[in-house]
């Protein structure tokens, strides 16, 4: 009888054996008989057959008249591409059914689907590797529990790996060209979101101070700024209470001049540090790794 023993991916095999043909070995042991090999399997490769066994088993279609169905196959691969798109112990990167099998349809008008287009028959998922970049490029969106420097090396990585494409895959100039000034547009977006601006992408709505609204004088603090000040996060709750609201527009009245310096002050000083943990953070070995690992799957 066989022997399955699973092993940890290491650097020399950072993807799993779905990917790679290398990696799928099997090793005979000399003091053992032909019937005892070992086969090696990844950790990637053993979750996508756990994957698969629960999806077997708990798949609504069965050996029945839907069998004999000519949609039957396709929609069994549909419902194995949804179980396991929703894993979370399933890196998307690392196994081949989502490199290969599983395309993402993203709204108009976002990074994403600007990515999926423009990378389209330059690598072997687009629309994978556009969600991949733009987690990466807008991590105030997507890793909001990060630190600032993390995300920052993150936006670094990614837009190195957008530079080796644009060398590598663009060889007219202005298409080269749009595809840099479109992911530097959300780059510089996301960093303007590191620093408390509320920023919308793609939007005619300028980005605005946290402290401010849309369009609003230099001067202008919000009630919820002020309502901050006052000890309370939420301004609702202030609202919602007669006699809180009666004392808080008293203090305002009293402390406003000086809430409002603080305010601005605040923001600014917050702007400034957050502009130096930017430029200061280095993309370390282990993402340089990533940004080849990337490369050696996608491209």
């Amino acid at each position: 009888m066989s022997t399955i023993t699973f092993y940890n991916s290491t650097s020399k095999y950072p993807i799993s054996n779905l990917t790679y043909n290398e990696i799928n070995t099997v090793k005979v042991s000399s003091t053992k008989k032909v019937d005892n090999d070992e086969v090696f399997i990844s950790d990637e490769s053993r979750k996508m057959f756990l994957a698969l066994q629960e999806h077997d088993f708990s798949s609504p279609l069965k050996f029945d008249k839907q069998f004999l169905d000519k949609d039957y196959f396709e929609q069994s691969k549909l419902d194995f591409a949804k179980s396991i798109s929703e894993r979370q112990d399933l890196n998307p990167l690392e196994n081949e059914f989502q490199i290969l099998g599983v395309k993402y349809i993203f709204q108009e008008g976002t990074l994403e689907q600007f990515l999926t287009e423009k990378l389209e028959g330059k690598t072997k998922n687009a629309s994978l590797l556009a969600s991949e970049i733009s987690k990466n490029i807008r991590g105030t969106v997507y890793n909001p529990n990060a630190t600032i420097e993390e995300r920052a090396i993150n936006r670094k990585t990614v837009l190195k790996l957008c530079e080796y494409i644009a060398q590598n895959y663009f060889y007219n100039e202005d298409e080269f060209n749009e595809f840099l000034a479109e992911i530097n547009k959300y780059v510089e977006n996301d960093v303007m979101r590191e620093k408390g601006y509320v920023v919308f992408d793609n939007s005619d709505i300028e980005p605005f101070k946290n402290y401010t609204f849309p369009n609003a004088t230099n001067d202008y603090i919000n009630a919820s700024s002020y309502a901050k000040k006052y000890g309370y996060t939420n301004f609702e709750e202030i609202l919602n209470d007669h006699e809180k609201l009666e004392d808080f527009l008293k203090v305002l009245n009293k402390n406003g001049e000086t809430w409002t310096k603080q305010i601005v002050k605040e923001f600014k000083k917050n702007e400034q540090l957050v502009q130096s943990i930017i430029d200061k953070a280095v993309p370390l070995q282990t993402n340089e790794q990533y940004v080849e690992n990337i490369i050696k799957v996608f491209l």
